[in-house]
C-alpha cells in the first residue's frame, strides 16, 4: 500500500523547469562565447541557441497541450512566445542593427499581454479545474493496491447517497464555484466531470471525460476515461479506483449535509 502521489507529472511543471534550465544555458553559452572571443575566435556575443532552443521549447509545449487539453488557447500563447523569444537575440546590446525586429519583438510581446490578459478567465478555469482533478485522483488513489486487472471501459455502480434534491444542487454548485468539477444537469441526474487530460472548458457533454453520475434518486455512478486512468504511475485495480472516486464524492456530500464544506477544501489540498 502507498501513500504518495502515483500520478504522472502535470506539462505545466515544464515550464518553470524549462525556463530555469534555460537560464543555466543561457549564462553558460554566453561565457563560452566570451572565452572564444578572449581566445581570439571571431563568435558573435549572444547566445543564438539557448534563445532558440527555448523558443522551440515554448512553440513545442503549446502543441502538446493541444493533444493533451484540446483547448486552442495554449497552441497560440506558445507560438506567440516562441515568435517573441527568438527575437530577443535581435534586441541584444551586442547585435549593432536590429533594425524592424525590435519594433516587431515588442508587438509580440504586447500582443502575448492582450491575448493572456483577454483569456485570462480561460486560463484561470483551466488550471484550477485541472489541479483539482488531480487532487480528486490522488485522494481516491491513495489507500489502493498495485493490480493486474486494468482499465475496463464501463461505468461502475458506485452504491448511493441519501440528499435530497435541494442538497444535491446546493453540493454540486458549491464544487462548480470551487472549480472542483464541471456540472452537467439532465432530466434525471447531474453529471460531475472531471478531467487530468482534456480541458472541461471545450467538452460539450459531461460523459466525454471522466465523471460521477448523482441521480435524483442517490444513485452513483463512475466512469474514468482512459486518458486519465494512464495517467497513473503503475497500474492500480479499476474496480477499487471508481469504489475509492464514488467515496470521495459520498463523503463529500456528507461534509455538505453537516455544513463542513471547508473539509472537502481540506481533504482535496491534503492529497499527495
Amino acid at each position: 500500500m502507498s501513500y504518495k502521489s502515483k500520478i504522472r507529472i502535470s506539462i505545466g511543471w515544464i515550464y518553470p523547469i524549462g525556463i530555469f534550465s534555460s537560464y543555466i544555458l543561457l549564462f553558460l553559452e554566453f561565457k563560452l562565447r566570451q572565452m572564444l572571443r578572449q581566445s581570439g575566435i571571431e563568435v558573435w556575443g549572444v547566445p543564438y541557441i539557448t534563445i532558440i532552443l527555448v523558443a522551440l521549447m515554448f512553440i513545442v509545449l503549446g502543441i502538446i497541450q493541444w493533444f493533451r487539453y484540446r483547448n486552442w488557447i495554449y497552441p497560440v500563447l506558445g507560438f506567440l512566445m516562441g515568435i517573441t523569444t527568438a527575437q530577443i537575440s535581435f534586441i541584444f546590446p551586442n547585435y549593432d542593427d536590429p533594425g524592424i525586429f525590435k519594433l516587431t519583438y515588442f508587438i509580440c510581446f504586447i500582443l502575448i499581454i492582450l491575448f493572456i490578459l483577454i483569456n485570462w478567465n480561460s486560463f484561470y478555469s483551466h488550471e484550477r479545474f485541472e489541479i483539482n482533478s488531480r487532487r480528486l485522483f490522488r485522494l481516491a488513489s491513495e489507500r489502493i493496491f498495485r493490480n493486474d486487472n486494468g482499465y475496463t471501459d464501463r461505468p461502475y455502480s458506485g452504491g448511493r447517497v441519501e440528499c435530497s434534491r435541494d442538497e444535491l444542487l446546493g453540493f454540486v454548485r458549491f464544487l462548480h464555484g470551487n472549480y472542483i468539477v464541471r456540472p452537467f444537469y439532465y432530466e434525471s441526474f447531474i453529471c460531475l466531470s472531471f478531467s487530468m487530460n482534456k480541458s472541461l472548458l471545450v467538452i460539450d457533454e459531461g460523459r466525454e471525460v471522466s465523471h460521477v453520475i448523482i441521480g435524483y434518486d442517490g444513485s452513483v455512478t463512475v466512469k474514468v476515461s482512459d486518458r486519465d486512468y494512464r495517467d497513473y504511475l503503475e497500474r492500480l485495480s479499476f474496480d477499487q479506483l471508481c469504489a475509492s472516486l464514488a467515496g470521495v464524492f459520498t463523503r463529500f456530500i456528507d461534509y455538505y449535509k453537516k455544513g463542513l464544506e471547508s473539509r472537502i477544501i481540506v481533504e482535496l489540498k491534503s492529497a499527495k
